[in-house]
């Protein structure tokens, strides 16, 4: 079975935040999207009749504080999306996991089940960190320099591949992680996920390259857009020989 977002088609279109309140829009307006369970199961299957591709959420853990509280209420992307997948029957759901906030081999579990759920219809977004609240939050430092970062999240992503690969138990002895008789059942539905990297920095769009199936990333307009989609889906190919697909983010006002 071919993977939906991994269909060939040049254009995906999807909805980004939807399990947060507020969504990305900081307003003090009443009728601003709730991020409730309720609001995204119906919004969910709207979007699965209409034909959006997927939904991709955020991974917060506090809110920004003010008057509103931005992004206080935030429901877990790894649950959100094992329920919305058994809601649906088409589109795709994109889990977003921090690095250094969740263990390779519960994440490994986790999105194998999500996507057992979803009949394959499931996708990791990979975040190597940068909200230093979040990390104190967790009483863990935030490594100041981008590479520290993604060696982190490039043996985490090393595990969680092999976790998923491997018929039998392993050995990890990393510079990050030691692990003993390491097993994963059941894996994800159809071999690996479709694999997401959020990111802007040098080093960022290096992991993706190496790793994803799509970077993600804010690009300023059409001209800043296409030459950072021929930069990294040049470095994919040249340096990896692989093929890789750009997202953005953009807000529809009406």
């Amino acid at each position: 079975m071919t993977k939906a977002l991994l269909d060939g088609l040049d254009f995906k279109l999807g909805l980004f935040s939807a399990n947060c309140s507020s969504g990305l829009a900081v307003t003090k307006a009443p009728d601003r999207w709730s991020g409730s369970w309720d609001d995204n199961v119906r919004m969910a299957k709207i979007a699965d009749e209409v034909g959006i591709d997927f939904l991709l959420p955020i991974a917060r853990w506090i809110g920004y504080g003010g008057e509103t509280n931005f992004h206080e209420g935030v429901l877990d992307p790894v649950t959100w999306a094992a329920g919305l997948l058994a809601n649906t029957t088409r589109i795709s759901l994109i889990a977003t996991i921090h690095t250094a906030f969740n263990h390779p081999i519960v994440a490994a579990k986790q999105m194998a089940t999500v996507d057992q759920i979803g009949k394959g219809r499931a996708g990791i977004n990979i975040v190597a960190g940068w909200n230093k609240p979040e990390y104190d939050t967790f009483g863990i430092d935030l490594p100041q320099d981008h590479d520290a970062r993604y060696a982190f999240a490039q043996e985490w992503w090393d595990i969680v591949r092999k976790i998923w690969s491997t018929p039998g138990k392993f050995d990890w002895d990393g510079q990050f992680f030691k692990l003993q008789h390491v097993e994963g059942m059941p894996k994800p539905h159809d071999g690996l996920l479709p694999v997401l990297n959020a990111g802007s920095s040098k080093q960022g769009r290096e992991f993706a390259a190496r790793n994803a199936d799509f970077a993600f990333t804010i690009v300023g307009g059409p001209d800043d857009g296409a030459e950072i989609v021929k930069q990294v889906t040049s470095q994919a190919r040249s340096e990896y020989d692989r093929k890789m697909g750009v997202f953005t983010l953009g807000h529809c006002v009406v």
